[in-house]
């Protein structure tokens, strides 16, 4: 039996529909700090019903807040799961040279074309910890973080600061304190509540540990 002319038209739109991309999840195989080969997450279904897995695709740009000098980057690993986003156009030439390009290819909606955004992920890969009250920078499990709310910061975790210090406000210190090195401080009172201990303390160019008194003058003494 003879097919329509419409369902003729209808099979080749589906038929050409079928190699548009758009926008995939994926995971990583490996990432070199710039481009990740990832897998295609999902398996496309031919015309005839048979099921197919999408080959690797390979230099896919992974995206990163990057703007106005400054950057923010995470660690991508082996198995870490996103989306794919496929250009409606070649990207090559702009990719190489970083230039206004016209497309160096006529495809459209390609595998080729593909811009890795990490972080989209499955229900088994989601924040275990997940932070409702603020924005968060965080490990996982949310051992360690950088938590902004209104009005406040918080900091779970070890500090290693390089560089100059300046506070403003007072300071409250809960638990012990160690200095390496020398620590000055220009007008202003410093005042503790507790123990101070230092093994040297020079106090207005005297040194407070080896300083002497030495009474000068004469003594009055009232008689009885």
């Amino acid at each position: 039996m003879n097919e329509s002319l419409t369902t003729v038209i209808k099979k080749s739109i589906k038929q050409d529909r079928s190699n548009v991309y758009t926008a995939l999840p994926a995971r990583v195989i490996n990432f070199n700090g710039h481009t990740v080969t990832c897998e295609i997450m999902i398996t496309r279904i031919m015309t005839n019903g048979q099921e197919i897995e999408i080959p690797p695709l390979v230099d896919v740009p992974a995206q990163f807040p990057h703007a106005g000098g400054f950057c923010f980057t995470v660690p991508i690993k082996k198995g870490d799961e996103g989306l794919v986003i496929f250009s409606s156009r070649c990207i090559d030439g702009w990719y190489i040279s970083g230039d206004k390009s016209k497309p160096l290819d006529n495809r459209m909606h390609d595998l080729s074309d593909g811009i890795f955004i990490v972080g989209v992920n499955s229900v088994p890969k989601k924040i275990s910890d997940f932070y409702h009250d603020g924005a968060s920078m965080q490990t996982d499990n949310g051992s360690t973080y950088i938590r902004l709310t209104d009005g406040k910061i918080l900091i779970k975790g070890d500090i290693e600061h390089t560089g100059n210090s300046k506070q403003t406000g007072n300071l409250a210190l809960m638990g012990n304190y160690q200095q390496v090195g020398s620590w000055a401080q220009q007008g202003g009172d410093a005042a503790s509540k507790g123990t101070l201990s230092a093994s040297k303390i020079v106090g207005g160019g005297i040194d407070l540990e080896n300083h002497v008194h030495v009474e000068t003058g004469s003594i009055t003494r009232k008689p009885s």
